[in-house]
């Protein structure tokens, strides 16, 4: 977004002009966090859920610290040009756990909704941080961010930002049913 401003006398002569730029608060990349929010990593206004003990909000920051994916929130790593995503035993080694006790830990984050599982399609499980908890690099909200995290997300942001996710959810959703109608029109018509 670009902004133009003019100084002119009563004349109308223009005295000075100048340009500025800035980026969108919501483009095809997601939302801008504003950065007013004390920065782009732990938001100052947002508390823990009051479940959550002071040493699992040290446990969590320092697996979001060390472990998020830029512009994911996934808990993972690179090894050579893929991204990884952390097994809950990688998880549970960065935050210092016993198996016993890491588990119990994981099960209580994806409970209180600080960490969302999701198993990708070879079946291995993707763990996501919470962004209203800890946001990673990029300070940008993504849709599937904010589809796992809905609930949590929607008394954060303004209206404007929820309604245009909700339009963009509908829109995946009606695309995709479209094209399964479509698809089993085709079978139904006997073309391969």
């Amino acid at each position: 977004m670009k902004e133009k401003r003019q100084y002119i006398t009563d004349e109308g002569e223009i005295i000075s002009e100048s340009m500025s730029s800035f980026t969108d608060t919501l483009n095809e990349d997601g939302y801008r966090f504003p950065s007013h929010k004390l920065g782009a990593r732990i938001f100052a206004d947002v508390d823990y859920p009051v479940e959550m003990t002071l040493a699992e909000i040290g446990a969590m920051t320092v697996i979001a610290k060390r472990g998020m994916i830029a512009k994911t929130n996934m808990l993972g790593y690179r090894q050579g040009r893929k991204i990884k995503a952390y097994t809950s035993d990688e998880i549970i080694e960065i935050a210092g756990y016993t198996a016993r006790y890491g588990r119990r830990f994981i099960s209580k984050m994806l409970r209180l909704h600080v960490l969302h599982r999701i198993q990708d399609t070879s079946g291995n499980w993707q763990y996501y941080v919470n962004p209203a908890y800890y946001m990673a690099n990029g300070q940008r909200l993504s849709l599937s961010l904010f589809s796992f995290f809905k609930d949590d997300l929607m008394p954060l942001l303004p209206a404007w930002v929820i309604n245009e996710f909700l339009m963009q959810v509908r829109d995946k959703v009606v695309f995709k049913a479209d094209a399964v109608e479509e698809a089993s029109m085709l079978v139904d018509k006997g073309v391969k």
